[in-house]
């Protein structure tokens, strides 16, 4: 088919289409609403898995995390402070088993500070984690304000704090926190940074030096309760396993398993490995999108069918025209070709209106689910395409009927 006549085709199907508008229209309306669920289902779908892939990919996908809990049956063996002391978590001997047997495993330590802090007078909740200088660039932390934890800061023991983003909004609220006094416990802190935390940041954070945590507030904490004390000893509060590049992080944790589940019968520890979980996270996300693209899929289907039933009426109104077509020299692909043409002209219309509906639904879509929908270049070619299958597929039978019409019967035909 040469061009002359494909864009006879094409002029011969848009007068067809604005002879009948009103029917042309509701044509449409399949197809227009079948593209947008497509574009809106698939810029959901992918805003999903970026916000998963963000935040799980900010605790590091070389880290595993471990963490001391409080087990429902904890070591209850010595008295202290007129209370008895509950001694669970992790051991400085895991730790020492851990490094003994990963050599090739960055370890860093981090200790848990349960203590209320304070900001001018007034109780705010956070949690309290002293940290080493290279816990930020462990668990791919950012420096927002100031300056994170120096060595000299841990060396030295100095009283500084750094706040997450959300700490600091508690604090400062839009105003910069730096230089601000803080006091967790009895002691006081400098702020002097705020760092971003991807993993963390969902909750407010402060943090301190490990080696001022550890000589302020040492490993053993004192509560009272209603007049009943409660002493609880933790050595390590929270352990990351960080594994280099090109390392098996599915086989550093399943040593690490190994050694904790030997050590820790009462099950007082957690392990995050934030690879696995992304897996994990992936495919349940695919099961997602697959089940999102088949309800868009039936949207067209729908469609589809309401396009063949429009062409089938359409070519049953013009037998007398196909008719004349036939007697003044066109051929059975001729006719086939004009309706096909017809059919994927209102089917791209369709598309392309679907898509720009589909591009304003996607942020009131994402409003509603908490993340931000992600319209892709991807997505709008293969909604047009899909479109354009749709016509094809759906005007074929149309097509075929109109080019199978005996000239004289739809000649004789009113």
């Amino acid at each position: 088919m040469n061009g002359v006549l494909f864009k006879e085709f094409v002029k011969d199907a848009l007068r067809s289409i604005q002879r009948a508008k009103m029917r042309s229209a509701l044509t449409l309306l399949g197809v227009v609403f079948g593209i947008a669920a497509v574009i809106t289902m698939m810029g959901i779908g992918e805003g999903a898995q970026k916000t998963v892939l963000e935040e799980i990919s900010g605790m590091g996908l070389q880290n595993i995390i471990v963490y001391s809990i409080k087990p429902a049956t904890v070591d209850k063996g010595t008295e202290a402070a007129g209370g008895l002391l509950l001694n669970y978590g992790l051991k400085k001997t895991d730790v020492a088993q851990i490094a003994a047997s990963l050599p090739e495993v960055d370890l860093c330590e981090a200790m848990v500070v349960d203590q209320q802090p304070i900001f001018r007078g007034r109780k705010f909740e956070s949690k309290t984690l002293g940290v080493p200088e290279r816990y930020f660039s462990l668990m791919n932390g950012e420096v927002r304000r100031g300056r994170g934890i120096a060595a000299a800061d841990d060396f030295g023991k100095n009283p500084v704090a750094v706040l997450n983003p959300l700490a600091a909004s508690i604090v400062a609220g839009q105003g910069s926190p730096v230089g601000e006094l803080i006091k967790v416990g009895v002691h006081y802190y400098k702020v002097v940074g705020v760092v971003e935390v991807p993993a963390q940041d969902a909750e407010p954070y402060i943090y301190i030096p490990h080696a001022t945590a550890m000589s302020r507030y040492g490993q053993v904490v004192i509560k009272k309760d209603a007049g009943q004390f409660s002493v609880s000893k933790v050595e390590v509060g929270q352990l990351i396993v960080h594994v280099p590049m090109g390392g098996d992080i599915r086989a550093v944790a399943s040593v690490v398993m190994r050694i904790l589940d030997r050590n820790h019968i009462n099950n007082d520890y957690a392990m995050t490995v934030p690879l696995k979980l992304l897996e994990s996270r992936q495919r349940t996300q695919q099961v997602l999108n697959l089940v999102l693209v088949t309800i868009a899929a039936i949207s067209l289907l729908v469609g589809g069918i309401g396009i063949m039933n429009i062409m089938l009426a359409n070519v049953t109104e013009r037998i007398p025209e196909i008719g004349i077509r036939i007697a003044v020299g066109a051929t059975k692909q001729d006719i086939m070709m004009q309706f096909l043409a017809e059919t994927m002209t209102l089917s791209l219309a369709g598309g392309v209106i679907g898509c720009l509906l589909g591009l304003g639904l996607v942020p009131i879509a994402s409003h509603f689910m908490g993340w931000d929908g992600v319209v892709t270049l991807t997505s709008v070619v293969v909604s047009l395409c899909v479109s354009v299958a749709v016509g094809l597929i759906f005007g074929t039978a149309p097509a075929m009927r109109a080019a199978r019409l005996d000239p004289g019967v739809a000649l004789k035909s009113e």
